[in-house]
C-alpha cells in the first residue's frame, strides 16, 4: 500500500503547499470532506483495496474545530521527512494520529472523535 496522509478540516492553502513536496516524496495527500466521515478509515486511504462499510456520520455530533492529519502505511523515514518538511516551512496540524490495526476498520469520524477526546484529557480539558 502507498503510503498517504488524509487530512481533515485543514485550508486547502495548506494542503497546496504540502501536496507537492509530499508527492515528490511518494506520499499522496487527501483532503477528507464531510461526505466521507462514515466511511472506513482504510477504505478512505486505499478505496481500491478495501470495501467501504458505511456508518452514518449522524451518530456523532459534527462539531469538529481543529484541523486533523492522519498517517497512513508511512515508514519511520517517512514520517520523519514528513515532520521536518512541516517543521520547516512551519506548516502546523492541531492533531495528528497515525493509522493502526486497530483504528483503520472505525468510520473517519470515530477516530475524530477518539482523538479529540485524548487531547482533552491530556490538556485537562472536561469531555
Amino acid at each position: 500500500m502507498k503510503p498517504i496522509i488524509l487530512l481533515y478540516n485543514v485550508k486547502e492553502e495548506k494542503y497546496n503547499r504540502m501536496k507537492p513536496v509530499l508527492g515528490l516524496m511518494g506520499i499522496k495527500v487527501k483532503l477528507v470532506d464531510n461526505g466521507s466521515l462514515g466511511d472506513k478509515v482504510e477504505y478512505i486511504a486505499w478505496p481500491e483495496e478495501y470495501a467501504n462499510e458505511k456508518e452514518p456520520a449522524v451518530l456523532y455530533s459534527n462539531d469538529i474545530d481543529f484541523e486533523f492529519m492522519l498517517l497512513c502505511g508511512l515508514s519511520k523515514s517517512d514520517l520523519d521527512k514528513v515532520l521536518n518538511f512541516m517543521k520547516k516551512n512551519k506548516i502546523s496540524i492541531s492533531a495528528k494520529a497515525m493509522l493502526t490495526d486497530t483504528n483503520r476498520r472505525w468510520s473517519f469520524i470515530k477516530l475524530i472523535h477518539e482523538i479529540d477526546a485524548e487531547r482533552k484529557a491530556i490538556s485537562g480539558k472536561n469531555i
